[in-house]
């Protein structure tokens, strides 16, 4: 309940001055989410999250047997492949491209706290992986079925679902561009991709 610990993250420019490095704690520092909770959250604004607990893991991977055991990491589509990550079963030699570009941990090696990266890898994986194009999708048509067809109200909740707020006027008129100009599943893959999806602020 200190005033410290619940600090804002907004931004302080005569704070910023003084303690550019946020050492005496004068705001809480935007955090990254764990891969897993990226994954979780994009099935949960598409409305595709399966809340299934419990039971076995499911597995992300094809087996093959030639001597030893070989595992090939796939993107598999179903019901029971989109519960929440804690539910993945964890190979090494089978691990997740996006997840893995994310900093999920090694699941061989103890590690004392996840590192956090910002690398061209990360972002390549959130642009152009199968799993967030297909989420992506899915959002969109969740939220033009619940806006009637309505093309502002689909994008006003958007931006409600994604960042739990209303889209400015200025996010609101690129956003109707941009969807006129393509379609609601680019709209839906760029608010997935953008800083404040992914970051605790």
């Amino acid at each position: 309940m200190s005033a410290t610990y619940r600090q804002s993250s907004t931004f302080n420019p005569p704070a910023f001055s003084v303690d550019s490095d946020n050492t005496w704690l004068w705001r809480f520092a935007p955090r990254r989410l764990e891969g897993e909770i990226v994954r979780d959250a994009m099935l949960a604004v598409s409305g595709q999250l399966n809340p299934e607990m419990h039971g076995p893991s499911f597995m992300p991977f094809i087996v093959t047997k030639f001597n030893s055991d070989f595992y090939e990491p796939i993107d598999p589509i179903g019901a029971e492949f989109n519960r929440r990550t804690i539910y993945r079963a964890n190979i090494n030699s089978g691990k997740s491209p996006m997840l893995d570009a994310l900093d999920c941990p090694d699941p061989s090696i103890k590690i004392p706290a996840r590192r956090v990266t910002t690398t061209p890898l990360a972002a390549l994986a959130l642009m152009n992986n199968s799993f967030v194009h297909r989420q992506a999708m899915h959002l969109a048509k969740r939220i033009a079925s619940e806006a009637n067809g309505n093309q502002r109200q689909a994008i006003e909740l958007a931006f409600q679902i994604c960042f739990g707020r209303s889209a400015t006027s200025d996010e609101l008129s690129l956003s109707l561009e941009l969807v006129e100009n393509n379609e609601l599943t680019s709209l839906c893959w760029a608010l997935m991709n953008a800083t404040e999806f992914m970051y605790v602020n």
